[in-house]
């Protein structure tokens, strides 16, 4: 039996230089340069197209030329430094070797450093990674100060940090340590958080000795948000579970507290489940999620039968997404789980993870071309075999989104 793998990511944004310049030739070469290097590259051929695109795009440096006509470089950097949308960006000067005055002038006026013309590219990079390091921080603490305001201090971040990783261990604590272990099943979990806390989320809820509630969801979005209202969403499951047993009624019970007490932006998709431990059926609600999938094998025929004629059916009976409409509607549908079967319940993290070529995804095909071809597999390796996948199809450890995994087989209980 396995152990959940609970994992951390986070993938950096490209970032984003805006060259100032009015010398077509110059703002050609940078371009070119910046982008191999690995940037998002903008220009701008005269100082007021600058400032607008400086206030609209809000690139992490910009690189400004001090000789143009209409206006010149001080111009535009005072007034970059004057817009309280664009004083935190970082300046770096393009000047002449005569031009001595400029220079101190520009950093009077808050240039960060400055690049002599004519100049080597591999300087131009040198001193923009140089530059991004000591102001990126900034950047991303921007945020942090607005809305901490007067409690903004060392100690406050400090504070703040505490309270963040707190929530992180809480929100772990929440979600089950370990599969649960029962005569006849073999039941094993994978999870992997795209930040130090997630919106996707599962549960397994004892019911009766015979009978257990299997929770799997996705929150929109990501972080500190998506994590209170998984949260809100688990405690509604369980309380829920304890007054019906039937799962459409749970979906719209918790439809109806999300709808009532939080943003209309803010919803969730999911699934309930409840497994018959004695005679493997499984009823079942879809809240606007993920079909799980339920491979289907003939154990009496079992020695006889190829691999690749393994069944599967979709589970899409459900209803709507979860918190998003008051009228929202679900219905419960059943499935039979017989020896060697699978049932695999999964977030969009899994078919939506990008691979290495543009615009392809791991999607539902490939997720049910890697099941049936390991369905012998216990639970915790095929959970391993999907992790090694989906690793070397998108070429990367990490994860844009969180994912989530339930795999539930059913075994022979002689053999448990």
């Amino acid at each position: 039996m396995s152990e959940t793998i609970y994992v951390s990511d986070s993938t950096p944004s490209i970032e984003t230089i805006l060259v100032i310049d009015d010398d077509p030739d110059i703002l050609a070469l940078l371009e070119m340069s910046l982008t191999s290097d690995g940037f998002n590259v903008i220009t701008a051929n005269e100082g007021p197209l600058g400032l607008q695109n400086a206030k609209a795009e809000q690139p992490d440096l910009i690189l400004l030329d001090v000789m143009m006509p209409q206006m010149d470089g001080l111009e535009v950097i005072k007034r970059l430094k004057d817009d309280t949308d664009t004083r935190a960006i970082p300046v770096l000067w393009l000047t002449a070797k005569s031009q001595t005055e400029d220079k101190l002038k520009g950093l009077e006026f808050g240039g960060d450093d400055y690049i002599t013309k004519p100049f080597d590219l591999r300087e131009v990079t040198a001193r923009i990674n140089a530059v991004l390091g000591r102001t990126r921080p900034v950047k991303y603490i921007n945020p942090l100060i607005n809305a901490m305001g007067d409690s903004f201090s060392e100690e406050g971040v400090a504070e703040l940090g505490s309270h963040l990783q707190a929530a992180a261990e809480i929100q772990m604590k929440l979600l089950p340590e370990k599969p649960p272990t029962y005569d006849g099943f073999d039941i094993a979990t994978l999870f992997r958080s795209s930040t130090s806390v997630s919106g996707d989320f599962y549960d397994f809820i004892p019911l009766t000795d015979t009978r257990i509630g299997v929770v799997l969801g996705d929150v929109k979005g990501h972080g500190i948000p998506a994590a209170l209202l998984m949260v809100m969403i688990q405690t509604a499951s369980r309380l829920l579970s304890n007054q019906t047993d039937c799962p459409a009624t749970i979906l719209k019970g918790i439809n109806t507290l999300l709808f009532q007490n939080t943003d209309l932006e803010q919803f969730a998709t999911m699934v309930y489940g409840i497994l018959e431990l004695d005679s493997g059926r499984f009823t079942y609600a879809n809240g606007g999620h993920c079909p799980p999938i339920h491979f289907i094998t003939d154990s009496e025929n079992s020695e006889n039968q190829n691999q690749n004629e393994e069944k599967f059916e979709l589970l899409e009976t459900g209803g709507m997404l979860i918190g998003a409409f008051d009228i929202a509607t679900f219905s419960s549908d059943t499935c039979q789980l017989t020896q060697g079967d699978v049932l695999v319940l999964y977030t969009d993290g899994v078919t939506e993870t990008e691979g290495q070529e543009p615009n392809d995804f791991y999607g539902e095909d490939r997720l049910i071309e890697c099941f049936s071809k390991y369905i012998t597999l216990s639970a915790e390796s095929l959970c391993a075999v999907l992790q090694k996948e989906l690793m070397e199809f998108s070429g990367t450890t990490q994860t844009k989104d969180d994912r989530a995994v339930v795999v539930i087989k059913r075994t022979d209980p002689k053999a448990t």
